[in-house]
This record gives structure tokens, C-alpha cells and sequence, in this order.
């Protein structure tokens, strides 16, 4: 992992692994505010570069998500709320 600053833009590298996981270093992620357990989002354009952003839902967002898709008998599990969460087209 290397940083460098080229006209006060930071690039930033980090290594693939075999499983295809890569560890994003923690200048980035103090940047994008990510913890344990958040989600990041990759836009591919069809041509330029690839973008990175976190997940970052509202609380209307998530209700609008548990209504979509079969509905639970009583209280969702956290397992059929990553579902509802899953079905979500951003």
C-alpha cells in the first residue's frame, strides 16, 4: 500500500488478494466514514473511471425496503431485513 499526492488529488494502493478481497486502507476509509460492517457502493460507467461511495441509507429508505417483497408474520428477522435490503435497485 503506497499514498502519494499528485496535484492535491491522494491516490491510494492497495493489494488484491487470491479470494479477490482487497483491505481498503484507513486514510480511505476515515475519508468515506466506513466501519466495521458498512457498505460500499462501485459505479462502472461504461467508459472513465470506476467510483466508490458508501451506502449510506435514510430511515425512510429502509422502510420503503421492508414493504417491497413477501411480508413477514410479525417482527423481521435480520436475515429478511439484508433481504429487503438486497431487493433495493440504486
Amino acid at each position: 500500500m503506497s499514498s502519494a499526492s499528485h496535484n492535491s488529488a491522494m491516490t491510494i494502493e492497495a493489494t488484491v488478494t487470491s479470494k479477490g478481497q482487497v483491505t481498503l486502507p484507513s486514510e480511505l476509509r476515515k475519508r468515506l466514514g466506513l466501519q466495521k460492517g458498512s457498505r460500499i457502493r462501485f459505479s462502472i460507467p461504461t467508459s472513465g473511471p470506476v467510483e466508490v461511495e458508501p451506502v449510506r441509507y435514510e430511515l425512510e429508505d429502509l422502510w420503503r425496503m421492508a414493504d417491497v417483497g413477501p411480508k413477514s408474520a410479525g417482527v423481521m428477522s435480520f436475515d429478511e431485513m439484508n433481504a429487503a435490503k438486497g431487493r433495493r435497485i440504486w
